[in-house]
């Protein structure tokens, strides 16, 4: 697979004892789209990007297709993409809820269940087995529909606290430790799906990346940063609203939406992941796509002169959140003193969960 320099987010916290921290983020990543694209045949561009990134590959590679296909007038069939877009995004928010959340190296038996995800088939009845099998087994302790049922009613928050306290997964004791408020981030401007967020705001961003490669790098909607990923989708659920009125819109909050996606998966998958992927030609030779990923959302725009590719940009979840100035710093910038400070910070990177290395550095001078 070629490779690419993926860059680095470094997250600085200056702390200031009885008050809140000096914050500065600084990112590496470079918009690379234009360098390695311009020029190419739409064929080749696609190829392109489906070698040239290691994480998210799956909805990296629709989007390129999607976006060419309306850049060439020919709108491809973003249901064709869906199976394996869900499918790779299953497994990212289980590795995520496993592994990197509990900063463990995993129990065999979660090991195990990751690695029959990672090697199921690719049928749909595969996949939605192997997920079904994860969920049951290892994260719930019982069904996904019986426990989607019992969580997503009247007494959702209280049949969810109920099922933490018993903890009878691995999963459910790391949510059972999430005791008291947890202001976290506060309530940050947050990216709804893509099926609310509708097509006007998407092709927007995409024509300004268009207009300016410096923007890909700090995203806006509506002149502001957001924040993108599961909570923004899940922002309306009962039990999400339920959590943040009693819990706070904290960490918790973002871990717990991406277990209500993960367990709804099986479901999506087999209803073909409807909106999940969508792409538009706002003008004759310009394409622009957005994807659904466990990030966030993804979104490239391109142009097409003469058969082959004249611009080139990918917006990515990793710069709606780790942006300077964006949803992270913000949140860190309200967070108290306390000698957890470092500890608080990584938890809340994690639950952004950015594309590329990261590190929390705290300079107690």
């Amino acid at each position: 697979m070629i490779g690419i320099p993926e860059g680095r987010i470094e997250i600085g916290l200056g702390r200031r004892k009885g008050s809140t921290p000096e914050v500065g983020i600084r990112s590496t990543r470079q918009p690379l789209a234009q360098k390695l694209l311009a020029g190419q045949t739409p064929e080749r561009a696609a190829q392109l990007v489906g070698l040239l990134f290691s994480l998210c590959g799956q909805a990296q590679r629709a989007a390129a297709e999607l976006a060419i296909a309306a850049a060439a007038g020919t709108q491809a069939d973003s249901t064709r993409f869906s199976h394996q877009v869900l499918a790779e995004l299953a497994r990212e928010h289980a590795w995520r809820l496993l592994l990197d959340w509990p900063r463990q190296e995993g129990l065999p038996e979660q090991m195990e269940a990751l690695r029959r995800l990672r090697l199921a088939g690719d049928t749909v009845a595969e996949q939605t087995g192997a997920l079904h099998q994860l969920l049951s087994e290892t994260l719930l302790g019982e069904p996904a529909g019986h426990w989607l049922k019992q969580v997503s009613g009247p007494a959702g928050l209280v049949v969810f606290d109920a099922w933490r306290n018993r903890a009878a997964t691995p999963l459910a004791t790391l949510f059972g430790r999430l005791g008291g408020r947890d202001s976290g981030f506060g309530r940050q401007p947050l990216l709804r799906s893509l099926a609310r967020l509708g097509s006007a705001p998407v092709i927007d961003i995409g024509l300004r990346a268009l207009a300016d490669e410096d923007f890909c790098m700090r995203p806006r909607l509506a002149g502001g940063s957001m924040e993108t990923g599961a909570l923004g989708r899940c922002q309306g659920e009962p039990l999400v609203l339920a959590w943040t009125a009693e819990y706070g819109p904290g960490v918790g909050a973002r871990m717990l939406a991406r277990l209500l996606e993960l367990a709804r998966l099986p479901e999506r998958l087999a209803d073909d992941g409807a909106e999940v992927a969508a792409a538009w030609s706002p003008a004759p030779g310009t394409g622009v796509a957005a994807v659904e990923t466990s990030r966030g959302l993804l979104i490239h725009a391109l142009t097409l002169v003469d058969g082959r590719i004249a611009q080139y940009r990918i917006v990515a979840p990793t710069e709606w959140n780790f942006q300077p100035g964006g949803p992270l710093e913000a949140a860190l910038r309200a967070q108290p003193d306390g000698d957890d400070l470092a500890q608080r910070a990584r938890g809340m990177a994690l639950a952004m969960d950015p594309c590329v290395d990261w590190r929390v550095e705290v300079d107690d001078a």
